[in-house]
């Protein structure tokens, strides 16, 4: 199934002490699909940088948890390390994520159009699954 319609950044809101919010982070994404919007989380809007790969992963399996149906969600999985990514990609897919946005080697200056191109299928080889095109 194809994710239609809005695609919104999500906000990820965080307590005083710089840990995420994950009942503010839930009620804003329930809120947002009952407006009938798909989910981009984690990306540059969610502060994606500012939290690590375990924090993405307990706040993605929340949203499932609380009934948000995974296929209107496009999560960000890109991080300097591949292991990250691909670690990231895995989860988003095995919980039957519409996509994943996924960032390009981005540390690097001039990567060539081949080097991106061995990136991404890098990650996907690495997944193995067949739903991740």
């Amino acid at each position: 199934m194809r994710i239609r319609g809005v695609l919104v950044p999500v906000v990820t809101p965080f307590k005083a002490d710089l840990s995420p919010d994950r009942q503010r982070f839930i009620r804003h994404c329930q809120w947002l699909v009952s407006q009938d919007c798909g989910l981009a989380a984690f990306g540059t809007t969610s502060e994606a940088n500012s939290l690590s790969a375990e924090e993405r992963k307990t706040l993605l399996d929340a949203l499932v948890g609380a009934g948000i149906d995974p296929s209107r969600m496009m999560p960000g999985t890109g991080c300097c390390s591949i292991t990250e990514t691909v670690d990231l990609t895995a989860h988003a897919i095995q919980h039957g994520c519409g996509g994943v946005l996924m960032l390009p080697p981005f540390y690097y200056k001039n990567i060539s159009e081949d080097g991106l191109f061995r990136y991404f299928s890098e990650v996907v080889q690495r997944v193995g699954d067949t739903r991740l095109k």
